[in-house]
């Protein structure tokens, strides 16, 4: 038996309410050769009653039911690659959706430009009941000229360093199709497996340093946010994981040379936000290190603040 070109993830945790949807939008996708892997993490809601009824699903070559959880998405993503026999990976995250012509048109391009090893789709933000929050367009309009308009193909790390390194402007998985040859076990390190925010950026830029990527600016993913998702930043304690999480990640586009000071001083300046003037006088504070690189400008940069 021939493997698939594709392997398709859906990572779950108490996604029962979105979870039809999310399966609908993949098993009649208009291009079929995929298989699917199932994922779910310790689920308390019917998630997994769900997806065991998908074991006879000849599409279907793994069905994971985990009995604890994991505490980490990423260790999900992990497990999903390590099972996988396709080319490509597409990790459908549970709660999004997608046109079913999705897969076609970004096999498409796969196929009529073989040195890309990374193609995303652009993204609509929609709600619960699935009413459009907001094209991801918006999301990038500061960038000038805002390049998600059209399509692109660009080398990775250009792409890293005019965009990737200000912020995540991959924003969700469920619109990104990738090789699989160039996921290393060096991609999962604790930094990672530990996030719950950055974690997928982080990836990201590991995984773009390595190839080129290209974008199609159809709008065939959408991204769903609702009050369960773990990026939403609700609450001070969300705020500094967010905070420690980013750190982490530019202290990786440190060591190849995409740092940026002016994002550094961001941060820094965000984390004092969060605290009061008598936390600064706990170890605590501390928390998040300067790089050896920028500590003498950012002690310039705090006689001002």
């Amino acid at each position: 038996m021939t493997n698939p070109t594709v392997s398709i993830i859906i990572p779950n945790y108490n996604h029962a309410a979105f979870l039809q949807q999310r399966l609908n939008s993949v098993f009649n996708q208009t291009f079929q050769d995929f298989e699917v892997i199932l994922l779910d993490d310790a689920s308390t809601d019917r998630s997994s009653e769900l997806l065991q009824t998908y074991v006879v699903c000849p599409k279907v070559s793994h069905v994971v039911l985990n009995t604890q959880n994991s505490g980490s998405p990423f260790k999900q993503w992990e497990k999903g690659i390590a099972l996988a026999k396709g080319e490509y990976i597409w990790i459908a995250e549970s709660d999004d959706y997608c046109e079913l012509s999705f897969l076609e048109t970004v096999m498409q391009q796969f196929g009529q430009h073989h040195n890309l090893g990374v193609i995303y789709a652009q993204s609509i933000d929609v709600d619960a009941q699935g009413k459009m929050l907001l094209h991801r367009k918006e999301y990038t309009k500061a960038f000038e000229p805002n390049i998600w308009e059209r399509n692109f193909i660009m080398n990775g790390r250009e792409f890293i360093d005019k965009y990737l390194k200000v912020k995540n402007v991959i924003p969700n998985a469920s619109a990104v199709v990738f090789k699989r040859d160039l996921v290393e076990s060096s991609f999962f390190t604790s930094n990672l497996l530990d996030m719950k925010m950055c974690g997928d950026w982080l990836f990201w830029i590991q995984l773009v340093l390595k190839t080129r990527i290209g974008f199609v600016k159809q709008e065939l993913n959408y991204f769903r946010n609702h009050a369960a998702v773990t990026r939403t930043h609700v609450g001070v304690e969300k705020k500094k994981q967010r905070l420690l999480e980013e750190k982490e990640v530019r202290s990786f586009l440190g060591t190849y040379n995409y740092s940026n000071i002016e994002l550094e001083y961001h941060l820094y300046r965000k984390w004092f936000r969060l605290h009061g003037k008598k936390a600064m006088l706990r170890k605590s504070f501390y928390t998040i290190k300067l790089n050896k690189t920028t500590i003498f400008r950012f002690l310039k940069y705090l006689r001002k603040y």
